[in-house]
C-alpha cells in the first residue's frame, strides 16, 4: 500500500506543479484572476490543469479500490502510467 500512497502523492504533486504553471502563465500573459481565457497559450495551460483535476477525481478512488481489493503492487504500477 505504500507504493500506492507514493503514486497518489506524485499525482497530487504533479497537479500542484500544473497549478503553479497556470499562475506563472497568468502573470506572463496578463490574465487577471477571475478570467479563465484570454491568450491561446494560457488557455492551454489552464486546460491541462483542469483536465488533470477532472481525472484526479476518478483516479484516486480507483487506485485505492484496486489496491484494497486487488493487488497493491499492480495498482501502483498501473497508476504510475497516469503520471506519464
Amino acid at each position: 500500500m505504500a507504493l500506492v500512497a507514493i503514486v497518489i502523492l506524485l499525482a497530487i504533486l504533479e497537479y500542484q506543479f500544473f497549478s503553479f504553471k497556470v499562475g506563472m502563465a497568468r502573470g506572463k500573459y496578463d490574465i487577471k484572476a477571475p478570467a479563465i481565457s484570454g491568450h491561446e497559450v494560457f488557455d492551454r495551460y489552464y486546460r491541462v490543469h483542469m483536465n488533470t483535476l477532472e481525472q484526479l477525481i476518478v483516479f484516486i478512488p480507483a487506485i485505492l479500490i484496486f489496491a484494497h481489493f486487488g493487488n497493491p503492487t499492480y495498482a501502483a504500477g498501473l497508476g504510475s502510467f497516469y503520471l506519464v
